[in-house]
């Protein structure tokens, strides 16, 4: 499910020249159709987060993946770029439908100590679909056009969903009980959700400033060809494909779920100091290297983490929540970090602002910890 989610959203990003000329729109317009993923899926996201428990994940799932199909499928055969832009934003709105309810599943169907593993697999699964299509498309498009490249992807999504109607199992019932439909005040009562609300945002504020900013720090600092600077970013892709299961495997260990998170959390402190100490090619690729692991460790434990802590009933509903926050602070960093940049006088001024951003989320999961020690909960026996 991550692997055509991810797929559907980064297709685009190596094929801007043509579908330039294909919409006859400049690059703020071919970038706009990126966005439009990003925005749909964004306002989906919180949707399906609060109404996630109250229906099957195996249904949402299915639902999602037809949609997908039908959306791109109107998306490759457009040359309406109003069309386009509507095909890609409802191709977002249709990704949370895909996100939500597969951590679901990853979380319910399998035993506290398996979900680690298991959501790591999910995550190895999100960098596969993001790498293969930014080879596969333009590959495709030079072979069969743009259209035939991405009815590609329609089609896979089109033989996932049969794959997926065929032998995805439904989830156990409890999530649809009344106790859980009457939670979501409660929820919000509690100080640890908002303060995890709160990491989630400001971690992938602080994580994308580096996916979005790194290839123009390159370009702008290095000299780098928009091709090597791509190259060199596309590093931290390959980190979090590898570590993934590895970071998957830690959080299965005791109290593994907060290490895991809070591990990842003190690495990206590290990445950006890298970066501000000095504009030393070999501390770049260390720092790029380091932040896919620090994206592993970060994303899915931290979904797993927020997921168990507030019981089966809310599963859907809290990573619905955390997945929207994030959602937030990822899209919120090209203009945060863009006026930083314009304000501060450079990029160590950016890496120096996402570093802060990092130590915030850092503190806030440490104060967490001792907490927790301090006042011991059942439901992070898992944890």
């Amino acid at each position: 499910m991550l692997v055509i989610h991810n797929a559907h959203r980064t297709g685009v990003v190596t094929v801007f020249d043509g579908l330039r000329l294909r919409f006859g729109t400049d690059y703020a317009g071919v970038g706009t159709l990126f966005s439009a993923y990003v925005l749909g899926y964004g306002i989906a996201q919180s949707i399906v987060g609060l109404v996630g428990d109250r229906f099957s994940a195996k249904r949402l799932l299915v639902t999602g993946l037809a949609a997908s199909a039908l959306f791109s499928a109107l998306f490759a055969g457009t040359a309406s770029y109003g069309a386009a832009l509507a095909a890609r934003f409802l191709l977002g709105a249709t990704g949370a439908l895909l996100y939500t309810p597969a951590m679901k599943l990853g979380i319910v169907l399998f035993k506290p100590e398996e979900r680690g593993r298991v959501l790591g697999v999910l995550q190895a699964g999100a960098g596969i679909g993001s790498s293969g299509a930014m080879i596969l498309v333009p590959a495709l498009a030079g072979l069969v056009g743009l259209s035939g490249a991405f009815l590609s992807l329609s089609l896979l999504t089109a033989v996932t969903l049969v794959a997926a109607a065929s032998v995805l199992p439904g989830e156990p019932g409890i999530a649809s009980s009344s106790h859980a439909h009457g939670e979501p005040a409660r929820l919000t009562r509690r100080g640890d959700f908002w303060q995890l609300l709160a990491a989630s945002l400001i971690g992938m504020l602080a994580m994308y400033g580096i996916l979005t900013w790194l290839p123009t720090y390159l370009t702008a600092d290095f000299g780098y060809t928009e091709v090597w600077a791509g190259t060199v970013a596309s590093l931290a892709n390959l980190t979090l494909l590898v570590a993934a299961p590895i970071v998957g495997w830690a959080a299965d260990l005791p109290r593994g779920r907060i290490m895991v998170v809070t591990g990842g959390s003190l690495l990206a402190v590290l990445v950006f100091g890298l970066l501000a100490l000095s504009p030393w090619m070999p501390f770049v690729v260390a720092a790029t290297l380091l932040s896919g692991v620090s994206l592993s460790a970060t994303t899915a434990p931290f979904m797993l983490l927020a997921g168990e802590r507030f019981g089966a009933g809310q599963t859907a509903r809290v990573v619905g929540l955390m997945a929207t926050a994030g959602q937030l602070g990822a899209t919120l960093a090209g203009s945060v970090f863009g006026f930083v940049l314009e304000r501060g006088g450079g990029f160590q001024a950016v890496w120096l602002a996402c570093g802060a951003f990092a130590l915030v989320r850092l503190v806030l999961l440490l104060d967490l910890i001792r907490r927790d020690r301090r006042r011991p909960r059942a439901s992070d026996a898992a944890a």
